[in-house]
């Protein structure tokens, strides 16, 4: 019987949430490919050093792949590779040179078209492995909060969601909150739920298991999200979800407003001038790109090399 090499990977994880999520969903999607084993190594600074975790390195097995998100990271992904080899992927447009990292996954609104081995996503790296049919009586409201690449309106957002749900009276909506959101628009949202207690629903953050913003894009149709939720906005379009944009008004030198404008002029999310609230977009599939990329890195980045004894 032919045996696959197992591949390890060593993950350094920085804490953050929106990182996390992305190396993760890479990994979970690279061991659909090949037979993964990962080790998650935390790190909070970007001078962490891997000389004071160099022992407990040392016992792992020696890393194929070293994957990372966030500029915590940079650093300790190089001196692993230097010390210890194996492969170097960063997800993201890193502050050191890109041709130090073995492959760097970077989404195209960063336009990078430099040197470098570099991997161009359109979204974030979302770990949603199926499409399951939306019912189109469901909507989901997504809230995000204070940021810097936008200016929260707490009365604004409220104005746009009070809109939404009257002109939509035959879907029933859901909204969840997030932690950035700041607590006058849950002084305020309190107030909207028992204006409209038809058809808004309110989830509590603290009370929600895990999946639950997954399991409900998977279910409802719709999804309005707050234009500050980049990550969220790339889960929902992954997951098949017609996408609508709660708009907030923008600091100066916005990349993620160059991402979002890319998404806009092709049709991906719909952003509504015209204040009807009916999302027109037609329903397209949207790039799983954590599938993608693992896909490309089994058959660019890692080759298999198979072992004589498995013949």
């Amino acid at each position: 019987m032919n045996r696959k090499k197992e591949i390890i990977v060593w993950r350094f994880v920085d804490g953050k949430i929106g990182h996390e999520k992305q190396s993760l969903a890479l990994v979970n999607f690279l061991k659909l490919e090949m037979n993964i084993k990962s080790f998650d190594i935390f790190t909070t600074s970007l001078f962490f050093t891997v000389f004071n975790k160099l022992k407990s390195l040392k016992n792992l097995p020696s890393a194929d792949l070293i994957i990372g998100v966030g500029h915590n990271v940079h650093l300790s992904i190089l001196i692993a590779k230097a010390i210890f080899g194996g492969k170097s992927i960063l997800i993201m447009k890193p502050s050191f040179p890109i041709h130090w990292f073995d492959l760097c996954i970077i989404p195209e609104h960063d336009r990078y078209f430099g040197r470098g081995s570099v991997y161009r996503t359109k979204g974030a790296l979302c770990d949603i492995k199926k499409i399951g049919k939306k019912n189109p009586r469901k909507g989901l409201i997504l809230i995000g909060g204070a940021s810097r690449s936008f200016i929260w309106d707490s009365n604004s957002v409220i104005k746009q969601i009070k809109k939404l749900v009257i002109k939509n009276p035959q879907i029933k909506f859901e909204l969840s909150t997030s932690r950035r959101t700041p607590i006058d628009f849950l002084d305020k949202l309190g107030r909207l739920k028992e204006e409209l207690n038809k058809n808004l629903k309110l989830s509590n953050t603290k009370k929600q298991k895990n999946n639950w913003v997954m399991d409900k894009m998977h279910e409802a149709k719709y999804a309005w999200i707050t234009e500050d939720s980049i990550s969220m906005i790339s889960e929902s379009l992954t997951s098949g979800q017609l996408v609508g944009i709660l708009t907030l008004e923008n600091t100066k030198g916005n990349r993620r407003r160059e991402a979002l404008d890319i998404l806009k002029k092709e049709g991906w999310i719909f952003y509504n001038q015209d204040e009807s609230y009916q999302n027109k977009n037609k329903l397209k599939i949207f790039p799983n790109e954590a599938k993608k990329c693992a896909n490309w890195i089994k058959h660019n980045l890692y080759q298999f090399k198979k072992n004589k004894k498995d013949g």
